[in-house]
């Protein structure tokens, strides 16, 4: 039932619904089509006033180029995350990053912020927010929590929550802080809050912390040991085919400086010249690396040393498949099958261990990212340029200088230490 109108027409109407005593309004906005929202009243006059202060809030909204209507952090969350799900389907950002949102916000965003308006959020709703997020596993909501679920590669996954039991470290702040920085932004973007309304989401400063290294000499005890796991006749050939791949891995690694995950998708087809050097001399050779990881692709130049582990993995591809060669799609780690391998970290963590090298002096733990390091750390030393060493390993002079700038510093050693006389 619709309600009589004024002498002076109303921009808007109200009405009840068949078998509700409660006022609604109904009006249009261009643009954003006809609008219905609930009075929360049964008394016409006082719908009739909160529908005309309404009304006049949603064109002043409109005005200043926002949405008619308000729209609750819930709501815009929940779209947000829709929004990076298809980002991520069409190739726009990194696939893992997608997979990673929507957990996150709606394990920690939503139910702090849950159905309060998102253009009324403050700043000091961020601070209680940062306290409330870094007690939420030791005195907060997840305390007596037992296990966590989330969707991973389509598939319903569950563990322990123990592991969680901590204040989130400063990257895990820092990160998450990113992600709900972004929210706000896109909010300002669909036009839900004004640009001025996007509150301060601090990102907490995280001091580098370099991935540990090797010595040379560390490097050297670590390939003579797995030349010789390799060559051990008293394991079975399959125990000594991983072997093998793992100590190319290695050596691969130390001489390109590629990230786990470039090495990982890896083909022949990657390795640019390198069917038309099979004939040549080693010395004679010349090759490009095309990797992939990290959402990003790169052309650059390995070390020389690193292509007799290449024609060691080409020549047992052939040994195992007929005598035939790879196609430019095979994977350069592959299985026996050929499939490719997705890690070599229980071989590589084995090996590490044997050579009681799994930790650094600082007992931080080392990984196949700490070839990458070794890699860096070794072209500095050798004075290659800095410029030309982040383009080669897809990185920037910045981060080279955050993380290896005490290696810089001893390659001038020599010249940090004049004579005064």
């Amino acid at each position: 039932m619709e309600a009589g109108q004024n002498s002076r027409k109303e921009p808007f109407t109200i009405f009840q619904r068949s078998g509700s005593a409660v006022w609604w309004m109904r009006f249009s906005i261009r643009g954003e089509g006809q609008i219905r929202k609930s009075l929360g009243t049964s008394d016409e006059a006082d719908a009739r006033r909160v529908a005309t202060k309404l009304w006049h809030e949603a064109q002043f909204r409109k005005e200043h180029g926002m949405r008619a209507v308000q729209r609750t952090f819930r709501a815009v969350a929940e779209e947000f995350c829709d929004h990076m799900d298809r980002l991520s389907k069409d190739g726009e950002v990194r696939h893992d990053r997608g997979n990673r949102i929507r957990p996150l916000v709606e394990r920690y965003f939503t139910p702090f912020f849950d159905k309060k308006p998102i253009d009324l959020i403050t700043d000091a709703d961020l601070t209680r927010y940062i306290a409330w997020r870094k007690a939420y596993w030791t005195t907060g909501p997840g305390k007596d929590q037992t296990h966590l679920e989330y969707v991973r590669a389509g598939k319903r996954v569950r563990r322990p929550a123990t592991e969680m039991r901590r204040i989130p470290s400063l990257s895990s702040q820092r990160g998450e802080a990113v992600v709900l920085r972004q929210l706000f932004r896109q909010a300002a973007k669909w036009g839900y809050i004004g640009q001025n309304q996007i509150p301060d989401v601090e990102t907490p400063r995280v001091p580098p912390s370099p991935r540990p290294s090797y010595s040379v000499e560390e490097m050297e005890r670590l390939l003579k040991l797995a030349s010789q796991r390799m060559d051990d006749r008293a394991v079975n050939e399959e125990v000594r085919r991983d072997r093998t791949i793992l100590f190319a891995y290695v050596t691969i690694a130390c001489c390109t400086g590629m990230r786990p995950t470039e090495l990982k998708n890896l083909n022949w087809g990657d390795l640019l010249g390198y069917r038309e050097g099979l004939t040549k001399r080693l010395g004679d050779r010349d090759i490009r690396i095309r990797a992939r990881g990290k959402g990003k692709a790169r052309e650059f130049i390995p070390l020389e040393h690193g292509l007799s582990e290449f024609d060691r993995l080409w020549r047992m591809w052939k040994d195992k498949h007929d005598g035939n060669e790879p196609a430019d799609g095979d994977p350069v780690f592959a299985a026996a099958d050929g499939r490719r391998l997705t890690s070599l970290n229980n071989g590589l963590n084995a090996l590490l261990e044997a050579a009681s090298l799994k930790a650094d002096h600082r007992g931080k733990k080392r990984d196949a990212y700490s070839f990458r390091h070794f890699y860096i750390s070794q072209q500095l030393r050798a004075g290659v340029d800095v410029f030309a060493l982040a383009r080669n390993t897809g990185t920037s002079p910045d981060m080279i200088d955050k993380f290896y700038g005490q290696v810089s510093v001893e390659q001038f050693k020599d010249a940090l230490r004049p004579s005064w006389a």
